[in-house]
């Protein structure tokens, strides 16, 4: 009967191995999130929800879409890899202002949040069919400006837009924005969005039914100033980067491109705009993974490999 003590020994190993990973799974369990510093960032996005935006010249999944529908998938695909910590909201551009729609908030605790509104913001909340695009950039910057965030922080700027400017903008009088914004301190991006290739642009109704598209007759051309011979295109639409580019120039912002629906993503990830902050980090999966150790490494086979490597040894010596 000398295995009885042995057996016993062994269930009570087995017991207090049992208990012990119970204690570590409960403890995973309640964990609270740990503060750890990680690199995080704070956002508004700016959409320009002018008519220009609704003309069809990217694709997604094989089928034509707007500027505008590219614009959200992109700010979807950024959402999923914004770090937690992270803060963003969302703001609406037509006319001449840009509205605060939602101000910036952790993108890991409302990321559902963030992506219901961000699907209502289109062109049906359009105020104006004017696109004022260089009055837009301002009044985004005093949105920031007044955006309070924790710590006395101000968001950075994403402004989305073709940079088209409706009526176009007199060429004896260029616009220097930064003359009048009070203190900018602003940093952001300017995201040019569409193709090089001018395509009509839809009319839209309040409701946001395509009732045709914009003639040469019934927009602003360049050539009402006075002379300028330039051809009536302006009821067509490209991207207007070099418009865009000086825009940033002028701001002390960085120009990028939304050339593909991840690129938007990595542009913001920018480490350059990151701000390092203590961030609530869940670390749960610390102690569930010592649990799994503790119950592998006392249940595992004993001396099964040790006897495995023995048997095929002696069959490879074997004569």
């Amino acid at each position: 009967m000398r295995w009885r003590p042995s057996l016993s020994l062994a269930t009570d190993k087995q017991s207090r191995a049992i208990a012990l990973a119970f204690l570590l799974l409960l403890a995973g369990l309640l964990m609270p999130p740990v503060n750890l510093p990680r690199d995080a960032y704070d956002y508004i996005v700016v959409f320009d929800i002018s008519q220009s935006m609704n003309v069809e010249d990217y694709q997604l999944h094989g089928a034509p879409v707007s500027r505008l529908a590219y614009a959200h998938e992109a700010a979807r695909r950024t959402l999923r890899d914004m770090p937690c910590g992270s803060r963003v909201g969302w703001a609406a551009f037509t006319g001449y202002r840009t509205i605060l729609l939602l101000a910036p908030v952790e993108v890991c605790a409302h990321y559902s949040d963030l992506l219901a509104s961000l699907e209502k913001i289109d062109g049906r909340m359009r105020w104006s069919n004017a696109s004022e695009i260089t009055k837009g950039v301002y009044w985004s910057v005093l949105t920031a400006q007044e955006t309070q965030l924790p710590a006395d922080a101000k968001p950075d700027i994403v402004f989305i837009s073709d940079g088209q400017e409706a009526p176009p903008l007199d060429p004896a009088y260029p616009p220097r924005v930064i003359e009048d914004l009070p203190e900018h301190s602003i940093r952001g991006w300017l995201i040019g969005a569409g193709s090089d290739e001018p395509s009509p642009i839809p009319r839209v109704d309040e409701d946001g039914h395509r009732t045709g598209y914009w003639r040469a007759d019934e927009v602003v051309q360049m050539s009402a100033f006075g002379g300028t011979n330039a051809p009536a295109t302006e009821h067509l639409s490209a991207v207007r980067e070099p418009h865009l580019r000086a825009l940033a120039d002028q701001l002390g912002f960085d120009y990028a491109r939304l050339t593909g629906p991840a690129s938007l993503s990595e542009t913001l990830r920018d480490p350059r705009f990151a701000r390092r902050r203590p961030t609530p980090t869940d670390l749960h999966w610390l102690p569930v993974a010592l649990a799994v150790l503790t119950l592998a490494l006392r249940f595992r086979p004993d001396g099964s490999w040790r006897s495995l490597v023995f048997t095929r040894s002696a069959r490879t010596n074997s004569p």
